[in-house]
């Protein structure tokens, strides 16, 4: 990458880019109400524009109306090494706005009241469109600076975690099992 102050600059970069991405990704409301109502296409579509223009060819793939998955491969250097499962889930559990002290899909930076520190606030900042954005970010500043991974990496966000996982993981490893191929290792919230 040439000079120590532009690889610092390209984090500090992509840095700004994972808060810039986890706001978006909160400001669209992909709630899960259970049995079988919930709705993560405009957060599915989102993410899968954002690895686009990493010049990556995610795939929305989707069980039901409404109900997106997108999955997309990271190719890597060393096509004898085997792949790496990253998955996080679009969907959100239920927020009453009258229970929050912010707008629970506002996306909004505002202090800590406990460190003073600037913190994003919304339904999904812990779980887990916080973990979408950094690893959305991650590979688009691969792209960026010409890096790449050395396994390939399969990117799966999925539908339906906080319910069933029928509209989910639960069928993409049925109905899609091939995207999955050479994974075996896998990162996810548990």
């Amino acid at each position: 990458m040439g000079d120590p102050s532009e690889a610092t600059y390209d984090l500090a970069a992509a840095g700004d880019d994972a808060v810039r991405l986890a706001r978006e990704l909160v400001r669209r409301d992909s709630t899960n109400r259970g049995g079988g109502e919930g709705d993560e296409r405009a957060t599915a579509e989102f993410a899968a524009e954002a690895l686009t223009d990493a010049g990556l060819t995610p795939r929305i793939l989707e069980p039901a109306h409404r109900r997106s998955n997108v999955v997309v491969r990271v190719p890597g250097t060393d096509p004898d090494a085997s792949a790496l499962l990253l998955h996080a889930h679009l969907d959100v559990v239920p927020a009453r706005a009258e229970e929050w002290s912010v707008p629970p899909f506002g996306g909004e930076v505002a202090d800590c009241p406990v460190t003073g520190a600037p913190s994003l606030w919304g339904r999904g900042t812990v779980d887990m469109k916080n973990t979408i954005a950094v690893a959305t970010a991650v590979i688009r500043h691969w792209a960026r600076s010409g890096l790449r991974p050395r396994r390939d990496i399969v990117l799966a966000l999925v539908a339906d975690e906080e319910d069933s996982a029928v509209f989910g993981a639960d069928w993409l490893v049925r109905e899609h099992a091939q995207l999955f191929e050479g994974c075996r290792v896998g990162i996810g919230e548990r």
